[in-house]
């Protein structure tokens, strides 16, 4: 009875199966892309947040290394106007791959640079030999480190979001 009956059937019961074979692999290969498409995505930001550390502790060092020495020692000097914002102007179109925080934090201190460099030319004038400097005089120093540690403030903070989401991730 039963022989009969899938004697009968047969068609239908290797079809039944062929089409169940074919939704396993097409379902095992669905999360097998997507899991290769989290690690692709895991990777670049990663990398994203590894540029984006590296330029903020350049500009951190640099700007930390004018306020302790350049600024404290002179009473007036040249500045340098040239935005240390490469990566981040590289970058910007994956800046969507990290955390809002992280975003939010990053963003914040690279226009807080931008803001910086812009108020360079209210605070000194174009040097004269050299369009890539201002010359701050004495009277603006105090204002010009004001500025200086303001910024460092934004570019702190956006470092201490991304090493944290670094951290996390087992770096």
């Amino acid at each position: 009875m039963w022989l009969d009956l899938v004697r009968d059937f047969q068609s239908l019961i290797v079809g039944a199966g062929g089409f169940l074979g074919v939704i396993f692999t097409l379902r095992h290969n669905a999360r097998l892309a997507r899991d290769q498409r989290e690690d692709e995505r895991r990777y670049e930001r990663d990398a994203l947040r590894s540029a984006l550390i590296a330029e903020l502790e350049i500009v951190k060092d640099s700007f930390e290394t004018n306020l302790n020495q350049q600024y404290a020692e002179v009473e007036s000097g040249l500045v340098p106007t040239d935005p240390l914002d490469n990566a981040y102007r590289a970058l910007m179109p994956r800046i969507g791959l990290l955390a809002e925080g992280e975003v939010s934090k990053a963003m914040a201190a690279y226009l807080t640079l931008q803001t910086y460099n812009g108020n360079l030319f209210l605070i000194g004038t174009p040097a004269p030999n050299n369009p890539r400097h201002v010359l701050v005089g004495p009277t603006q120093v105090p204002r010009l480190q004001g500025m200086t540690r303001g910024t460092l403030k934004k570019v702190d903070e956006a470092l201490a979001a991304l090493r944290e989401a670094r951290d996390r991730r087992g770096r």
